[in-house]
């Protein structure tokens, strides 16, 4: 009994223990001191670690030992009818069972408000926001099943759609974003207006929150400095790279795109050459500067690229050397050195996997039998420059 009372009302514990040294504690609970009565019915009148709700939390819902204890310190059941309720509806909007343990060792209480949850996953569903996706948001985010249904969860999806039009693509943006749906307007608001402002046309808006919401969250002042930042860089507000070179610029610090501008200077590159690439193809500047120097290290050691080379396909940079680029490079060289194809150019390195399984290693699987082979050894290479012809990479690189 003394050890339950211990683990629900450590508080108390701690506070008698400031007061009382460890023998006039132990002198407490022996049957002669005066105050033992007067401490056991306090005890005896706690709300035990009874078995009841340990079991219910672990058995039903899922959860661990040690979760199972933690939520049995927020909530004791003495009945199991509100809490069946709670769990059958969670499973009949798709839950998961990872995602209702997980549910409610976050938030225990949940068990106990069916007729407040019910009506928000009503509304969830109507817009088609169900099942594992919607699993994955509360998840991340439990403080929405508190927030008001029509004071705050209504009128978020409602500004939400007179951006986007559709509750398809409402849906799409809760995917990414669980901040908007506590305040769109007053998060997002500010921001979108900002864009306006500065002559980005509503289809880009809409691509912007359909792709990247969570930028729009960020605070205005320093949003406006990134959106100035986008301008003077000469991106155009009406293209698609400018909310691309937004969102690059906004996830990283002056200090790190210095740092990845030193890495292009380094292998001889001015800064306009830079940004002439980055206004093409934006998200080459959210590799690392690690993987930007292997990439460009390759391509001028390895393939004798030269720069015009390497601007004219800046997406090749954001690719994996070990799992795309060398193994292809291998059986591409191949293939050449048996006259079985031309010079193709970088393109074979862009397609799809299972396109280029079958334009350059099925397709001539009668002429070069272990061609698939070479290329799955190749995979995962990390000598990467060993073996391939400079010649052939220069050829390919000049087409």
């Amino acid at each position: 009994m003394v050890l339950q009372f211990v683990c629900r009302n450590n508080i108390f514990v701690r506070r008698l223990g400031s007061v009382l040294d460890s023998s006039t504690t132990t002198t407490l609970f022996t049957s002669n001191h005066p105050h033992q009565l007067d401490l056991l019915r306090f005890i005896s009148n706690t709300p035990e670690l009874d078995g009841f709700t340990l079991d219910y939390f672990k058995n039903k819902c899922g959860l661990s030992p040690e979760s199972a204890l933690k939520a049995s310190k927020c909530l004791v059941l003495k009945s199991t009818t509100k809490p069946d309720l709670v769990i059958s509806l969670l499973k009949s909007n798709g839950f998961t069972d990872a995602h209702i343990s997980k549910l409610i060792a976050i938030r225990p209480q949940l068990l106990l408000i069916y007729t407040a949850l019910k009506p928000k996953f009503d509304f969830f569903n109507s817009i088609g926001f169900s099942g594992p996706d919607l699993g994955n948001f509360l998840v991340k985010d439990s403080t929405i099943l508190s927030s008001s249904l029509e004071k705050r969860i209504i009128p978020s999806i409602n500004y939400l759609r007179s951006l986007v039009d559709t509750d398809d693509c409402v849906a799409r943006i809760l995917k990414r974003s669980r901040w908007g749906i506590h305040d769109a307007e007053g998060l997002m608001g500010p921001n979108i207006a900002i864009l306006q402002n500065h002559g980005v046309p509503k289809s880009i808006i809409r691509m912007l929150l359909l792709k990247q919401p969570k930028d729009l969250c960020y605070g205005s002042d320093h949003f406006k400095k990134v959106v100035l930042e986008v301008e003077e860089m000469g991106v155009s507000p009406s293209s698609v790279q400018f909310i691309d070179a937004l969102h690059v610029l906004l996830s990283m610090t002056k200090s790190t795109w210095e740092g990845k501008l030193a890495v292009f200077r380094n292998f001889g590159w001015s800064e306009d050459e830079v940004l002439s690439m980055f206004k093409k193809k934006p998200f080459v500047m959210a590799n690392s500067a690690n993987k930007i120097k292997l990439a460009l290290d390759f391509f001028k050691h390895s393939l004798k690229w030269n720069r015009d080379d390497i601007s004219r396909n800046p997406v090749l940079i954001s690719l994996s050397l070990e799992k795309r680029i060398i193994p292809r490079f291998y059986v591409l060289q191949t293939l050449f050195s048996k006259d079985l194809i031309n010079e193709r150019g970088v393109s074979a390195l862009k397609k799809p996997e299972i396109v280029f399984l079958e334009n350059y290693v099925t397709k001539y699987n009668q002429e070069i039998p272990d061609l698939l082979k070479v290329y799955q050894s190749k995979l995962g290479s990390q000598r990467i420059s060993v073996g391939l012809n400079s010649e052939f990479g220069v050829k390919m690189g000049k087409i």
